[in-house]
């Protein structure tokens, strides 16, 4: 019986041990993936906050690329720009100039969203005000994020109070499950309850809003498909353009996996091919 049991063992793990070392190179990678370089945008108490560039590769000329800039996820006190190295190595071999940006992080877990906003804000002026410098189209910035990051992007292109009158929009925006609705009864209302309207983009929408995708995972609990619905057809009803891709079985944060990045990517692509004057 022992033995058996011991040839049923080593029979598992010739199994798995290829997989587990199939991921664990994989997740090495991705480790050693580097940004062509690290910009500062700003500087916050002291802190340098950085926009990681990746260069677009297919650029053939000196025509200024498209660019994205995306924001990480982690209920805005976890996280950093490493976690969206992959989907900027997609984006920079499909021509657009990607950069995954740092942003201030709460402290003794009590995020800083107004303040994360700010940042999100003075990354987006700083592309459009040096985009002769970086070699991008000031009018084809396209902003996305996921989760907590969606929610900053979303922000950026609902053109909430915090904005300076007037601040220019994203022309696009790619969201990933992102927070949408911090009205109260939401979830993450209790964060920002004393100045909640100042930062939840579902109640901002306006007819300058622009297009949009939004990417979610038709089991995710933090972020329900009837709230990216609602957002969708509040967009509509503002003359605005706004598609949801819904991902099967799917919970928050499906889009870090390789098959839901590959998905995703594609997805992604075909939504900005759509759009006039990109990318072909």
């Amino acid at each position: 019986m022992a033995k058996e049991y011991w040839y049923f063992v080593g029979g598992v793990l010739v199994v798995l041990l290829p997989l587990l070392l199939l991921v664990a190179v994989k997740k090495l990678h991705w480790l050693e993936v580097r940004p062509d370089q690290k910009i500062v945008y700003k500087i916050n108490g002291g802190d340098e906050l950085t926009l990681h560039a990746f260069t677009a590769k297919n650029n053939t000329d000196d025509t200024p690329t498209p660019a994205l800039v995306l924001f990480h996820g982690g209920g805005w006190l976890y996280g950093g720009p490493a976690d969206l190295y992959p989907q900027c190595t997609y984006f920079s071999a499909q021509g657009l100039t990607c950069f995954s940006a740092q942003y201030r992080l709460g402290v003794n877990n009590r995020p800083d969203i107004s303040g994360a906003l700010g940042d999100a804000r003075s990354a987006l002026d700083y592309l459009i005000a040096h985009a002769q410098e970086l070699n991008i189209d000031p009018d084809r910035i396209v902003v996305g994020g996921g989760s907590a990051g969606g929610h900053l992007a979303a922000a950026l292109g609902s053109g909430l109070p915090l904005a300076p009158k007037n601040a220019r929009r994203p022309a696009a925006l790619l969201l990933y499950n992102p927070v949408l609705d911090l009205a109260p009864g939401t979830p993450e209302h209790h964060l920002v309850k004393e100045y909640w309207e100042d930062v939840s983009p579902f109640q901002h929408i306006d007819s300058a809003t622009p297009p949009t995708l939004i990417m979610v995972g038709t089991q995710d609990l933090e972020i329900p498909v009837p709230t990216v619905q609602a957002f969708c057809a509040a967009m509509q009803a503002a003359d605005g353009h706004c598609e949801i891709a819904l991902y099967e079985g799917q919970g928050h944060g499906f889009y870090h996996s390789q098959e839901y990045r590959e998905k995703t990517n594609a997805r992604i692509l075909d939504f900005l091919k759509d759009l006039q004057g990109w990318l072909g």
